[in-house]
């Protein structure tokens, strides 16, 4: 449990709060590549409490800048996309991605005005499927985190995206709890399919949690609801196991969940052979976040199908689940289009698509849910790890010092989660894929 103000400190994000100015020293997603045409729109994007506008000019090149014109205050997510600038719509003026007031046309001739103004603009790295912005003083810039799929080509990786109508550190609870697993995503026919092929692959000897089921969720060879928690700390945050009971030879065997979070808000989960999964809570503002699911194939293209279904199994397939703006269709207004016959005959929640029933729980609590009310137990260990790794660094900045991840180079592609069967004897720490040794407990 959480003092109110230690609660109120962790949640918000404005420019003007400890955590606010924590979170703008880190590199930030603010939107996916596939949103900004060359030459098209510009988009509206809100980040950490702040009004932003992102546009791709006709050379490719991305800005995002503050979106009120530093003239008149206009908006320039209606302004022309012309000559990779912006040109406010009331008087003409012209902004190049790095803030430079490239044109006044409305002014004199002979005017040198123009150079006395710069508008707000960040520094942009785009990666991944990804746009990347830095918004913190430009002395602190880290580098870039590079994981191991953020050179890979489009064609390799799936990002998902949904909004969330609450905090964002309710969502990062979310991500780095392994207990909801048995409960808010499971389902009889999940069971059936996860008990067959657990079955298959033990007759087979091959490992049985190395894989997609068809529906596009990772096969758990296990169905117990009480998972013993290890958490150690690293540089950049934790790395924790979630140890469990296998379906069968539980002498012999257990099953080992590991996911690192990695500050601010980054959750590297489990993914089989070849691929990588990465979940990024990003706070569009206090009371609202924007969720990145990025799933990579390290080694080959996403088929159309396997596209098509790992986006079905999210519940986040466009036009259908979520609008233009990454809004769900099923939220708190339709309580997220529960179906209580589905929940007799299937499903344990209700509800269609993993990243909603996610987003209906943590939506559920309140937009900023008031921790001083919480009785946490045993499996929520990682959950207060989190919490008070945060909090502490919020105060070693306060004192002078970097915010945790900022210290040391972070080994970002080496860094992945992993969930395998091993021997009872066998120590956690083998599983999670830390391809560094850096990486390893701080």
């Amino acid at each position: 449990m959480l003092t109110a103000e230690e609660n109120h400190r962790l949640t918000r994000v404005g420019a003007d709060t400890p955590m606010g100015r924590v979170l703008r020293r880190y590199w930030l997603p603010a939107l996916s590549s596939a949103e900004l045409e060359a030459g098209g729109a510009p988009k509206a994007v809100r980040l950490l409490g702040e009004d932003l506008v992102a546009f791709r000019g006709a050379d490719g090149h991305v800005g995002v800048m503050e979106a009120a014109c530093p003239h008149r205050g206009a908006s320039l997510v209606i302004a022309r996309n012309e000559d990779c600038a912006l040109q406010c719509l009331y008087h003409g003026w012209k902004i190049a991605p790095d803030g430079r007031i490239l044109d006044m046309p409305a002014e004199p001739e002979n005017s040198r005005y123009a150079e006395r103004i710069r508008q707000i603009a960040y520094r942009v790295h785009e990666a991944g499927s990804l746009v990347w912005v830095y918004m913190g003083p430009p002395e602190y810039e880290p580098e870039f985190p590079a994981w191991d799929w953020t050179d890979k080509p489009a064609e390799q990786i799936l990002v998902l995206k949904a909004i969330a109508d609450c905090n964002w550190v309710q969502c990062l609870e979310g991500a780095i709890d392994s207990a909801h697993q048995t409960y808010l995503h499971d389902s009889r026919s999940r069971n059936e399919r996860d008990l067959a092929y657990a079955q298959w692959a033990d007759e087979k000897g091959l490992d049985p949690t190395d894989g997609f089921d068809g529906t596009g969720q990772i096969v758990r060879p296990w169905a117990d609801g009480r998972p013993r928690l290890e958490v150690e700390d690293t540089s950049y945050g934790f790395w924790y196991a979630a140890i469990r009971k296998p379906l069968f030879k539980e002498d012999q065997f257990k099953n080992v969940r590991v996911t690192h979070f990695v500050a601010p808000f980054h959750a590297a989960i489990p993914s089989p052979a070849g691929w990588s999964q990465l979940i990024m809570h990003v706070p569009v503002d206090d009371v609202t976040t924007a969720f990145y699911h990025v799933r990579c194939n390290l080694d080959a293209p996403y088929d159309d199908e396997t596209r098509a279904v790992h986006t079905e199994a999210a519940g986040l397939v466009p036009g259908r689940d979520i609008d233009g703006e990454f809004r769900r269709v099923a939220n708190k207004s339709n309580l997220w289009l529960q179906d209580r016959e589905e929940m007799k005959r299937d499903r344990f929640s209700g509800i269609r698509g993993t990243v909603t029933e996610d987003h209906a729980v943590q939506e559920s609590m309140g937009p900023i849910y008031d921790r001083t009310r919480e009785h946490l137990a045993t499996s929520d260990l990682a959950v207060i790890r989190m919490r008070r790794l945060l909090l502490q660094s919020l105060r070693r900045f306060e004192s002078g010092e970097a915010p945790i991840g900022l210290t040391a180079p972070v080994p970002y592609a080496s860094i992945r989660g992993e969930e395998r069967t091993v021997p009872v004897d066998q120590p956690w720490q083998t599983v999670g894929r830390v391809l560094d040794e850096t990486a390893g407990p701080a």
